[in-house]
């Protein structure tokens, strides 16, 4: 009855998924507005609800200066990225072929927008790591198997100190970490860039404190280094169930 009653709600689904409109002009963030692509229920949820997080998102925005090069890690589809690049030079970092093909799309959707996108995710080493997903339509994937994820996929990880060591890009004035606890690894391989004299004036930090476990670390490391580097002012703060939202500025 059980596989009966969930193949059912399966079905009931992918009816309504098939009502919905493909492509939607989002203009929540930005009165010009945008278009972004959500195919599913969860895609939908993630673009037109801003991913219930439309009020940091706005204040990670109004941060961005013309002058500011930006560091989007974990981009997902795009939506803070294509925003911040009405403002400012934006690198994205995205591993996920999956939400690098619906990002590629959003893209396409908005060709007035220039993003330059790296096939990347940003660890504590430079190699090979597996990343764990359920596509675009899942959860955002991880880098540890914690949330039951169907597939798993070998990606090229490096760490922030030698992308900015090797001086194809410019340094980044602006931080966003939003990796399901990867920000530890993130920031364990950032310590060169965050103590040194080009360190980000700003980070965009979210702190996975239910997955920071799987990694071995815990919300109170990820704030001892942030700290320890130097960013002590925070400029907004919010509390989600299992994660924190921090807008932190360097002293």
């Amino acid at each position: 009855m059980t596989r009966v009653k969930s193949r059912l709600a399966g079905l009931r689904r992918r009816f309504w998924e098939r009502q919905l409109p493909k492509v939607f002009h989002l203009t929540r963030l930005d009165p010009a507005g945008m278009k972004f692509e959500a195919t599913t229920i969860n895609e939908r949820q993630r673009v037109v609800n801003c991913g219930d997080e439309p009020e940091y998102i706005r204040e990670m925005l109004a941060v961005l200066r013309p002058d500011d090069v930006l560091y989007d890690i974990g981009a997902n589809v795009g939506l803070v990225a294509l925003h911040a690049a009405r403002t400012c030079r934006t690198v994205v970092f995205e591993p996920d072929p999956s939400f690098l093909d619906r990002l590629q799309r959003n893209l396409q959707l908005n060709p007035s927008v220039s993003v330059d996108v790296r096939a990347l995710a940003i660890g504590d080493r430079d190699g090979t790591v597996t990343l764990f997903t359920d596509g675009a339509d899942g959860n955002s994937p991880s880098l540890v198997h914690q949330r039951g994820e169907k597939e798993s996929v070998e990606v090229r990880a490096r760490m922030l100190d030698t992308i900015v060591s090797e001086g194809a890009l410019p340094s980044p004035t602006v931080l966003k970490l939003d990796i399901e606890g990867a920000e530890i690894l993130a920031l364990r391989g950032a310590k060169g860039l965050l103590h040194g004299p080009s360190a980000p004036r700003a980070l965009f930090l979210e702190v996975h404190d239910s997955f920071l476990p799987a990694f071995g670390s815990c919300a109170e490391e990820v704030l001892e280094i942030v700290r320890g580097a130097g960013y002590g002012t925070v400029r907004y703060e919010a509390r989600r169930a299992g994660q924190q939202h921090l807008i932190l500025e360097h002293r």
